[in-house]
């Protein structure tokens, strides 16, 4: 269980195979470290804001202390792209009151394996750039390792809710 009570990180994973689902999951994110000090320093300090958010694939172990640059096994080729959340209401289009407390849902982003497999993956990131130079704000592991097949596609979305 996540050690953030007020923040409430839930990813939606679908995996889906001649215009099926395969598989999917809805599970609560880990806010890292980085992640911490980034919000802090943004809202409260008003430093370091990031242009945008990247949703982002490995095969790695990711803990609280790690940073983008620990982050190993990103794919690579098969039309593997780190995907866009802009930072704006194109990324987070929603913003509402849900039970009490407010949250913020994003875009869906797809991951499409074009001429050959993305994977295998066991972990999905949220990082402020698409290469290492930024911050890893959290992170969500996948319940079972998964390989993208060429024609596969997998669509991730992320609701955050503070409390």
């Amino acid at each position: 269980m996540p050690k953030h009570d007020f923040y409430e990180g839930i990813w939606t994973i679908k995996h889906v195979r001649d215009g099926k689902v395969i598989w999917e999951q809805t599970k609560r994110n880990a806010l890292v470290d980085e992640g911490e000090s980034l919000m802090l320093d943004t809202f409260f300090r008003n430093l370091n804001q990031p242009t945008g958010f990247y949703v982002r694939l490995a095969f790695d172990s990711i803990a609280e202390n790690d940073t983008l640059s620990s982050i190993q096994r990103e794919p690579v080729g098969s039309g593997y792209a780190a995907q866009v959340l802009e930072r704006s209401t194109v990324g987070f289009p929603t913003l509402e009151l849900h039970e009490g407390d407010y949250r913020v849902t994003s875009k869906e982003v797809t991951f499409n394996a074009i001429g050959g497999s993305i994977g295998p993956v066991n972990v999905a990131y949220l990082a402020t750039t698409e290469n290492n130079t930024g911050k890893l704000v959290g992170y969500v592991a996948l319940s079972i390792e998964r390989t993208i097949l060429d024609g596969d596609a997998v669509f991730v979305a992320m609701t955050i809710k503070l409390r």
